[in-house]
């Protein structure tokens, strides 16, 4: 029983960074697709600048974190398909009636080409983050069962061949050597996949505890950030971009905050809105992220951000990226009770039912 509690406060703890990874993800496109980089851009090496690409470095491994904790959590439980039926009933949810909405305000939109992409959002890329993690469910079966059966040795080897192939020789010769598109592409969210399932099971070596783990986060968003001012103010030192998915900071700092999220424990009274908050995290970007949303009314919509002084634009930016992962998650959780009501995840388990049967009677013959 105490082995148990112990599991459950680590999980709370992972999805706590859940949470903080989606709003770091919601600081990220303000400052992106909102227009606040574009709008400091003029000023290369101003103090809006130096503070918006502080942010930037910031909130940029917040991907990484995401696809770390599915492998993480994953361990010691065996994949299921109503899951994935249920992640694309989400998914069909908010790409089906965002559509809709938009087409009703503007029917100039309404074509073929769009209810296609309603209707197959994995197939027609409408998010490549679940483009990508479509693919990922996939593979988790196998994935499982690889991880269940490699030697510590094993695991700690093909840990280390990631990290080489995948992220510091594409640095060193500033060149995606490998097709991870920087860290856009399933085979990347694989690869985090095993890194986070590792970390689960062996821990990371060097970083056991939550202030050194924090100290390493802050020092890789420091290393990021600092080159991207260098690179500004022509120090001329030939250093690879790190604000990149795949980039040895971006990886480093989110394995740090997961190992140093994994290790809190915290009060009830946070326990209690991370379990109400963390399973509605997804959506947040499901609703932001949409395409019609992210054309029509995200983009260019924080510019005026970029005029602040320093010292107000980055509490600004943030408090935005609050409101925006506030709104969304009351929405989601209206959408959270109508797929209670119509028994969603019933409905998931007797599809997975149906198809376990389907192929277990094909294996029979």
């Amino acid at each position: 029983m105490q082995m148990s509690t112990e599991k459950k406060e680590r999980d709370m703890g992972v999805e706590l960074l859940r949470i903080i990874s989606m709003l770091m993800i919601v600081v990220m496109h303000i400052l992106g697709q909102g227009g606040v980089l574009a709008g400091v851009s003029v000023a290369p090496g101003s103090a809006g600048y130096a503070g918006a690409y502080l942010l930037e470095a910031g909130a940029y491994m917040a991907i990484n974190c995401y696809a770390l904790i599915s492998g993480y959590v994953g361990v010691g439980h065996s994949f299921r398909y109503a899951r994935l039926f249920e992640t694309q009933a989400r998914v069909l949810f908010y790409t089906v009636f965002i559509t809709a909405g938009f087409c009703i305000v503007m029917p100039e939109l309404f074509g073929f080409t769009l209810v296609k992409n309603a209707l197959f959002p994995a197939m027609t890329g409408q998010y490549w983050y679940y483009t990508a993690y479509f693919g990922l469910m996939l593979f988790m079966p196998a994935l499982q069962c690889m991880i269940a059966h490699l030697s510590s040795v094993q695991f700690r080897n093909l840990i280390v061949s990631i990290v080489l192939l995948f992220s510091i020789l594409p640095a060193l010769f500033v060149s995606d050597i490998f097709q991870t598109a920087q860290g856009y592409s399933l085979w990347w969210l694989m690869a985090l996949y095993l890194v986070g399932a590792y970390i689960k099971i062996y821990g990371c070596p060097f970083l056991k505890k939550p202030i050194p783990a924090l100290a390493v986060y802050a020092l890789s968003v420091l290393a990021a950030w600092g080159i991207q001012m260098a690179d500004v103010y022509g120090v001329g030192i030939p250093l690879p971009n790190m604000l990149v998915y795949t980039s040895p900071a971006m990886l480093l700092g989110s394995v740090a905050l997961l190992t140093a999220c994994s290790g809190l424990r915290l009060p009830n009274p946070v326990k209690k809105g991370v379990s109400l908050c963390a399973p509605l995290s997804f959506s947040v970007y499901l609703i932001h992220a949409h395409p019609l949303v992210w054309k029509y009314l995200f983009e260019g919509c924080f510019a005026a951000f970029a005029d602040y002084p320093v010292y107000m634009l980055m509490p600004v930016v943030i408090g935005a990226a609050a409101a925006v992962y506030a709104v969304c998650t009351l929405i989601d959780a209206v959408r959270a009770w109508l797929f209670r009501v119509c028994r969603v995840r019933k409905g998931c388990e007797w599809l997975e039912e149906r198809l376990k049967g389907l192929l277990e009677g094909h294996s029979g013959r």
